[in-house]
């Protein structure tokens, strides 16, 4: 198994650490802020398998520009097309994506580039090294309360991009070293690739 990397989010220009807005599956002319039924469903509750999702998303957002690649929001990823079409070419197969449009509260688009909704299913079980990993479990139930060290089992055949079905790190998307420096070429914004064995302590 060669090195693997976790991505995280970096702030820069236009690049935000929290997005400040909301999300709808159609846009709203009256209240665009205001939190409709209609945004909820089994594609932002169910855990680890297929389903269906909108046929577009709108993300109202109260920040003036974006110009990120990645970044985590409400049960899955907002990404750029050239990190979707990295994902392609590395043949990741286990995701579902939509259509997202970034716009203000006057249906104004706020970035240049063309973004997607990406939400992982399948995500990789058993594949954490309990015993040479260093982690701290709750006393009362026995959980995963902190991961100050993770270790990978060496015998796996880890995919080129993956998510691990763990509580812990239900937002980090895992990569292998080849993933990471054709990100790198791409010259990606607003993300941070750091070693995956520091994917619970490391502080964007």
């Amino acid at each position: 198994m060669g090195n693997t990397f976790a991505i995280f989010k970096k702030e820069g220009i236009f690049c935000p650490n929290l997005l400040e807005g909301i999300m709808h599956t159609e846009f709203f002319e009256k209240d665009p802020f205001e939190p409709r039924e209609s945004d909820d469903g089994e594609w932002r509750t169910t855990k680890n398998i297929m389903t269906e999702l909108p046929e577009e998303i709108w993300f109202v957002s109260k920040d003036r520009r974006y110009d990120f690649d990645l970044r985590w929001q409400d049960g899955g990823f907002f990404v750029s097309l050239e990190f979707l079409n990295l994902l392609k070419k590395f043949r990741i197969d286990n995701f579902q994506y939509t259509n997202l449009y970034m716009v203000n509260k006057h249906k104004e688009s706020i970035s240049s580039k063309e973004y997607f909704f990406v939400r992982f299913y399948d995500k990789l079980e058993d594949v954490i090294d309990m015993e040479k990993s260093n982690i701290e479990f709750y006393k009362q139930n026995g959980r995963i309360k902190k991961i100050w060290d993770l270790q990978l089992e060496s015998t796996t055949i880890l995919p080129e991009v993956f998510q691990i079905n763990n509580i812990r790190l239900f937002r980090v998307m895992f990569c292998s070293e080849e993933f990471k420096k054709e990100a790198e070429k791409l010259k990606l914004k607003g993300i941070a690739f750091v070693p995956s064995n520091e994917a619970d302590v490391y502080k964007p």
